[in-house]
């Protein structure tokens, strides 16, 4: 079944590849969660809901001479389902201005397009880091069961450092040796573009350096908050039913509605290789 509908509407294939590239590096340019957390996926338009497994502490592998130990076993705590929401937005082009565009031989105008993936890509990262309190989802930030520390003061130089670092070992004491990740509000983020010491360095340099590069300011978050993560399929992952794609929806009024949307869903399965600052 074409879900897209594409043919039904009046543009040509040309046209369609603007709009595709409009939203795809809209997204690319906006996107923080996915940055951070491998995605699993696509399963499929049509996939409502998935299970998957859930696990507790982590314990160090075996290890002896002949290997007749049955105690270093892993195996899911528990299996949870959830469901993988649809994120949508709606635009519409007008019939005149597809028709002006054309008379005039320039490209057709897919600002609009841009728009909507910017609302949807918000909407993503927005459930990635604060859940959905209508749907019952928890995020990265709201997490029962995450490691917190206390935030620090950011305004002396090294605060956002020594906080830093603090995470990173709060989550290697619970056995996740990285890689690690970090998103925080860009008012924190804007506080480590300074010069750290008398080093010509900055701040958010050296937090960088810690981290591997894996340091993103993300409009999702607001305030003085910041969370860092252990990466890996072990701890979280992106389920995707659908990624982001745009189809067709009717005329109405002559005019054209088009729907850019996705479903998605976070999977966390080890809950402690999340640690926020707050």
């Amino acid at each position: 079944m074409d879900i897209l509908d594409r043919s039904s509407s009046p543009l040509t294939g040309e046209e369609w590849h603007r709009i595709d590239e409009a939203v795809f590096s809209t997204a690319r340019n906006m996107l923080v969660g996915r940055k951070m957390i491998e995605v699993l996926g696509p399963l499929g338009p049509g996939v409502y809901a998935l299970p998957y497994a859930v696990f507790g502490g982590s314990k160090p592998a075996a290890i002896d001479m002949i290997g007749d130990r049955v105690d270093s076993i892993v195996a899911a705590e528990r299996r949870e389902t959830i469901n993988l929401p649809m994120i949508f937005k709606d635009f519409k082009i007008f019939w005149r201005d597809v028709e002006a565009d054309r008379h005039l031989g320039i490209p057709l105008d897919v600002s609009v397009a841009a728009v909507a993936a910017a609302d949807v890509v918000g909407q993503e990262d927005d459930l990635i880091f604060n859940g959905n309190a209508d749907l019952g989802y928890k995020g990265l930030l709201t997490a029962e069961g995450r490691t917190k520390i206390k935030k620090g003061d950011w305004t002396q130089g090294g605060g956002p450092l020594a906080d830093t670092v603090k995470a990173v070992n709060a989550l290697n004491s619970a056995g996740h040796c990285g890689p690690y990740s970090m998103a925080l509000s860009p008012f924190l983020y804007g506080q480590m573009v300074r010069v750290y010491g008398s080093t010509g360095m900055l701040e958010l340099d050296q937090v960088k350096a810690l981290l591997r590069g894996n340091v993103y300011p993300c409009s999702a978050i607001q305030g003085n908050k910041a969370v860092v993560i252990a990466s890996g399929i072990q701890n979280l992952n992106l389920a995707i039913g659908q990624d982001l794609v745009t189809g067709y929806t009717a005329a109405e009024n002559m005019n054209h509605i088009f729907r850019v949307f996705e479903t998605i869903s976070l999977l966390i399965r080890r809950v402690d290789a999340i640690c926020t600052i707050e």
